[in-house]
């Protein structure tokens, strides 16, 4: 689904790769903005920028349209914290830049009643309806206005590791090329993690 006219283009384009609208999008969208009122965030080419991101979420890949941050290039970092948090480093200055989410919806407790009633079939069209109408507004809101929810303030943090190229073989097992570092030795074959288990 292809938001109105009345959303950012940049945004448009973040809904298009990620397939739909949704909060989730929004809240990446709107790290990445409020980032940008202390440190002015361009899409990068190679791993002139990084981003630690603290969650798997949605909200990683406006990150990735927004600002070329990928895991292909080593410049998307994931740390697995299960939090809305996004640091964005960069590598010319030094300088680092932390976005955490601070407010979820005003409507987040009716969101959640109503999702529950989705799931279980027991809800209404009305409900329904509602529940679209409450993530509607949640996105508009986190689109248009940032900086209500997220904290952003700079921070120090040693330079993130540029991406490895890494050697490659065969596992003794399954002959699929898997990088020589993350083999195991097992009586003297290296053999992928999968095959070891």
């Amino acid at each position: 689904m292809c938001p109105s006219s009345d959303y950012p283009d940049d945004f448009r384009k973040c809904v298009e790769f990620h397939g739909h609208m949704c909060p989730g999008l929004a809240i990446g969208y709107s790290a990445v903005k409020a980032a940008e009122s202390l440190m002015k965030t361009t899409a990068s080419e190679d791993e002139e920028l990084v981003c630690l991101v603290e969650n798997n979420s949605c909200a990683v890949d406006a990150v990735q349209v927004l600002l070329g941050c990928t895991f292909g290039k080593g410049n998307l970092i994931f740390r697995d914290w299960g939090k809305q948090v996004f640091t964005f480093y960069e590598r010319r200055s030094g300088r680092a830049v932390r976005a955490s989410l601070r407010n979820s919806s005003p409507n987040r407790e009716a969101q959640h009643e109503l999702r529950k009633k989705i799931d279980s079939g027991t809800a209404t069209e009305e409900d329904k309806k509602r529940f679209t109408k409450l993530r509607e507004d949640y996105t508009k809101s986190l689109v248009s206005e940032p900086e209500s929810y997220f904290e952003v303030k700079e921070i120090k943090i040693d330079a993130p590791p540029l991406a490895q190229i890494a050697d490659t073989a065969p596992c003794a097992i399954c002959g699929e090329q898997t990088m020589v570092s993350r083999m195991v030795d097992r009586a003297g074959s290296m053999i992928c993690k999968d095959c070891a288990k």
